[in-house]
């Protein structure tokens, strides 16, 4: 045969493979499954031994004889039989691997493929086959909650620069001698003399990550805004105990947190609100020759509830020193000082300071990227780094006085 006999031969054959799937889709039971396998094993061995175009063609005229007496027989047994109940494609597949057993069994490597084919198309239905398919294809309100970004981060309230360097030199007060003073004419002017020291402030890496499987970034489609939320907050908290209370690599140029570098409280109160405002407005301003002027007071949260709801020991009333102490949407103000809250300080304690007596310096901004390296991706992971690179400058410790209630 030609090539236009051959191709209309093929042509011939995948029409008549085609009507018999065709109506292999409309039946199921045992008796027609019979019928239909009988009748495409007849017409696959016909089409086997043709030879020419004149007998494709006479096979083709017998084949749709004998499609329509199939379908008089099919028709009758639905009469007879009731319903044909279609079979799924788990019963269908569970059938062909059956008759596929020994196969499998033997199987193993470098062995011929096996292939496993299914008489029946199966009904892909999401009853017959994933019965318990509703809380997938459901829609589903994410009610999680994150963090509000409206808090007030010690690092977002000291001065800042930038370096490009590890490390930033720069002078600290020591003190000094003497003091401008009224001159009269006579004799010679007042000296003052300034002490200085030379500080170093090295940068420290903060640093965190978290490894989550990958199809959960595909099936959760919030997940990777959530963490890098929780990440970003984690960083900040991080800060947040670093400005306070520095590093512990103390034979590694460590970082002075501001309540290692505070001056301790020296006045004579012992309630909370009255150690604040004597060491903020009397303590500061005497120990820095009314250089340093106090901004800010940092105190656990519990602490500020403690203050904000400060109730008097007779009346029982809330009871805040009027014009000195104010506590609203769950801010508190100290004698026009802000509060800071973080879970970085002692219940108990407090600092008090004056902002410009510090400098937050930044190396590398903060940072959130996402790897899969050759480990993880073995694993199917990822990981979510986040990291910056900072560092503290302190340049009068007195302007920073730290204290205990009932020290």
């Amino acid at each position: 045969m030609d090539e236009k006999e051959k191709e209309a031969l093929e042509k011939a054959k995948r029409e008549a493979q085609e009507a018999i799937e065709k109506m292999a889709t409309e039946k199921a039971n045992e008796t027609a499954q019979k019928l239909i396998d009988d009748k495409m094993a007849e017409i696959t061995k016909q089409f086997e031994g043709v030879t020419s175009k004149e007998e494709a063609e006479k096979l083709k005229t017998e084949f749709n004889k004998s499609v329509q007496e199939l379908q008089a027989k099919l028709k009758e047994l639905k009469q007879t039989q009731g319903e044909l109940k279609q079979k799924s494609f788990n019963e269908n597949l569970a059938e062909a691997i059956k008759e596929n057993e020994e196969a499998i069994k033997s199987f193993r490597k470098g062995s011929p493929e096996v292939t496993i084919t299914m008489k029946a198309v199966g009904d892909m239905s999401i009853a017959n086959n994933f019965p318990t398919a509703t809380p997938f294809i459901q829609d589903v309100q994410q009610g999680l909650i994150l963090n509000p970004y409206n808090r007030v981060w010690l690092a977002d309230l000291l001065p800042s620069a930038t370096s490009t360097a590890n490390s930033v030199i720069y002078p600290k007060e020591n003190g000094g001698e003497g003091a401008v003073a009224f001159w009269d004419k006579t004799g010679n002017k007042a000296q003052v003399d300034y002490d200085l020291t030379s500080q170093s402030a090295f940068f420290k890496w903060i640093a965190g990550y978290v490894v989550v499987e990958r199809e959960m970034l595909d099936d959760i489609s919030w997940l990777t805004g959530y963490l890098q939320s929780k990440l970003l907050i984690g960083l900040k908290t991080a800060e947040n105990d670093l400005i306070l209370n520095g590093t512990s690599d103390a034979l590694t140029n460590p970082v002075t947190g501001l309540l290692t570098a505070a001056t301790a409280y020296d006045g004579d109160y012992t309630d909370l609100v009255d150690m604040i405002i004597d060491a903020a407005y009397g303590q500061i301003p005497e120990k820095t020759n009314d250089f340093y002027v106090p901004t800010n007071v940092v105190l656990h949260p519990r602490d500020i509830v403690k203050v904000g709801l400060n109730k008097a020991t007779g009346s029982g009333e809330y009871d805040l020193p009027m014009g000195s102490v104010a506590f609203a949407n769950g801010r508190l103000s100290i004698s026009g000082l802000d509060t800071v809250g973080t879970t970085s300080i002692d219940k108990d304690d407090f600092l008090t300071f004056d902002r410009n007596a510090a400098m937050f310096l930044r190396r590398m901004n903060p940072e959130i990227r996402m790897f899969e390296d050759a480990t993880l991706a073995k694993a199917n992971k990822v990981m979510f780094r986040i990291e910056e690179r900072v560092s503290l400058a302190i340049f009068n410790n007195n302007a920073i006085v730290s204290g205990t209630v009932g020290a």
